[in-house]
């Protein structure tokens, strides 16, 4: 058996179990598997994939601040707040918002510790079930805001009404829930319709495998992990 930790970039439009599906495929039968930190389906980018006795490290690296990239489109936002979900709401017609004016907004509300209210499509359990599985059928659960640390918010390329962004928050951060809370306090809707995790505490995605290169024959790169 392998006791390792295995950077993946996964593509978009799969799961982060579907990753680890794959894994099994060409891993040694019987390896205990599993990775720190799911994506969304429509989310790309860094997944750790966590193999033998490092998975008592899980905790540990669930715990790391992540780094984002993420394309936000102003002007309407969704039942899901990404690019998959249902429009909501949508400007008639859109006015440019200046990029100061953006991140004079983010400096004001979006920097340091601040409360999250949960998207209710994620995947908080409410009564024992998970909130999208409510959100799915039209019904609406009670979540409660949380505390969260955003370290950086930073405009990266702005091309309105699409702006590029990265985020450095705590674990835990719902970005694309940052995003559509941007567009209220802006007085207008936004969206994120691309997310990319580049970095998890020190781990890095330009380090990583692709996921269409995972095969039999492929010679993996396995990281070494401490254990307490």
């Amino acid at each position: 058996m392998i006791d390792g930790i295995l950077l993946i970039n996964k593509e978009a439009g799969i799961t982060s179990y579907d990753v680890i599906r794959r894994l099994k495929g060409v891993l040694p039968k019987g390896q205990k598997i599993g990775h720190a930190g799911t994506l969304d389906p429509f989310a790309t980018g860094l997944l750790i994939i966590l193999l033998g006795k490092c998975t008592k490290s899980m905790d540990s690296i669930l715990a790391l601040d992540k780094e984002y990239i993420v394309k936000a489109e102003f002007g309407y936002s969704t039942d899901t707040q990404d690019a998959t979900g249902r429009k909501m709401n949508e400007v008639s017609e859109l006015n440019s918002i200046p990029q100061e004016r953006i991140e004079k907004e983010i400096k004001k509300n979006f920097l340091g510790n601040i409360l999250q209210l949960p998207p209710q499509f994620s995947a908080k359990k409410v009564k024992g079930k998970k909130a999208y599985e409510y959100a799915r059928k039209g019904e609406k659960v009670k979540l409660k805001p949380r505390d969260i640390m955003i370290k950086k918010f930073d405009t990266v390329k702005y091309s309105w009404p699409i702006v590029d962004f990265k985020i450095v928050c705590s674990s835990g951060t719902y970005v694309r829930t940052l995003i559509n809370d941007l567009g209220l306090n802006l007085k207008t809707f936004a969206t994120a319709v691309e997310l990319k995790r580049t970095k998890i505490g020190e781990f890095d995605l330009k380090n990583s495998l692709d996921f269409a290169d995972i095969a039999e024959e492929t010679k993996f790169n396995f990281l070494e992990c401490k254990n307490d």
